[in-house]
């Protein structure tokens, strides 16, 4: 990376550093990403959505927890924030780490990317080695959030949150300061997806059957990600120096941009809600697919199916809502990657 660019994103962390400072006293929604970063490349696209929304003081993003061993992981994401001019937001990875790095052994198209978006542009992070462990940091925010206060919006597997669960006041810390839990995670009404069942099957039970039921979920499903492909033209829009344009031309392959988008759409609910998007001057693209019931892990491999129970109102998987195409959410999640860090809108 050349030393003009150096510089430049230098000046834009210390610019764009004042609105992280805004934001922390602003009251903007509290968000936690846990991000798989690294076999997918739509962590990127996420990543790029929270940040741009911080900059914009629609959030405050309060940490990125990685739950993956490769420490390219949490280099990566440290190249994301630091382009949008968020070096200082905390990140932690999960140990031990390894030098792991992606290998496309299913579609054997797609190619690696993130040890290339390590080491090819600036990061605040020096090393991998000098993060906190995702649950040390995660009890450290909790213990020192407001009530109902954070809302964690997990986009890959479900270890870390498990591993909170799993100590003596956990569950505790949880039913008090989160004020929500974002899943991209299982299939909708009922099935085997990625996230809850190749890594951690056991994690994802823990979680979804002993998540403190007085703390709402939301989860999105495989089926919706699925048929929602962003990334179209990204190169016609973005900044020649993003990352997150090189990360998708790098791991999709032949000048292709194109991806599902399973972990933008799910940081974005996470973040605006069903009643935020008329900050952007958008309509909400979501709705809730129910009004009752809870979410079951139904085999070892956590395949899952909805419960219908008129006692839990304060759980719900998501769908498009009324007459939102495929292809316009598309557009909104495509133009959010390609935003420019050092332009004054937020969108557009």
């Amino acid at each position: 990376m050349d030393t003009l660019l150096s510089v430049l994103l230098l000046v834009s962390t210390h610019f764009l550093g004042t609105q992280a400072a805004a934001n922390a006293t602003s009251g903007a929604k509290a968000i936690i990403i846990d991000t798989d970063i690294k076999d997918d490349v739509d962590d990127m696209g996420a990543l790029a959505i929270a940040n741009v929304l911080h900059n914009c003081g629609l959030c405050d993003l309060k940490a990125v927890m990685i739950d993956t061993h490769s420490h390219y992981g949490a280099l990566a994401a440290s190249v994301v924030n630091t382009y949008y001019g968020n070096g200082d937001i905390p990140i932690a990875a999960i140990r031990p780490l390894t030098n792991e790095t992606f290998f496309d052994d299913a579609m054997w198209y797609r190619s690696e990317y993130a040890s290339k978006v390590a080491y090819n542009w600036p990061r605040a992070l020096e090393s991998t080695n000098r993060t906190q462990p995702p649950s040390s940091l995660y009890r450290s925010l909790l213990q020192s959030a407001d009530d109902d206060s954070l809302t964690i919006v997990s986009i890959g597997f479900l270890n870390n949150l498990a591993a909170v669960l799993n100590t003596t006041d956990g569950p505790d810390l949880i039913s008090s300061k989160v004020h929500e839990l974002v899943i991209m995670g299982g299939q909708y009404p009922s099935g085997w997806e990625f996230n809850f069942g190749y890594f951690d099957p056991a994690s994802t039970t823990k979680v979804v059957t002993d998540w403190p039921r007085d703390v709402p979920i939301t989860y999105l499903g495989f089926e919706l990600g699925l048929n929602v492909i962003s990334g179209d033209k990204l190169r016609d829009h973005a900044p020649s120096d993003s990352p997150i344009l090189a990360a998708y031309e790098w791991y999709n392959g032949r000048c292709s941009t194109l991806r599902e988008s399973w972990d933008p759409l799910t940081t974005l609910y996470g973040i605006l809600g069903l009643d935020g998007f008329s900050s952007l001057g958008l309509k909400s693209p979501f709705t809730y697919a129910n009004t009752i019931g809870y979410n079951s892990i139904t085999s070892p491999n956590a395949s899952n199916a909805w419960v219908n129970d008129s006692s839990v109102t304060n759980q719900h998987w998501l769908k498009l809502a009324d007459g939102v195409s495929n292809t316009s959410v598309a557009w909104m999640l495509t133009q959010l990657y390609a935003h420019d860090p050092i332009s004054q809108s937020c969108f557009g």
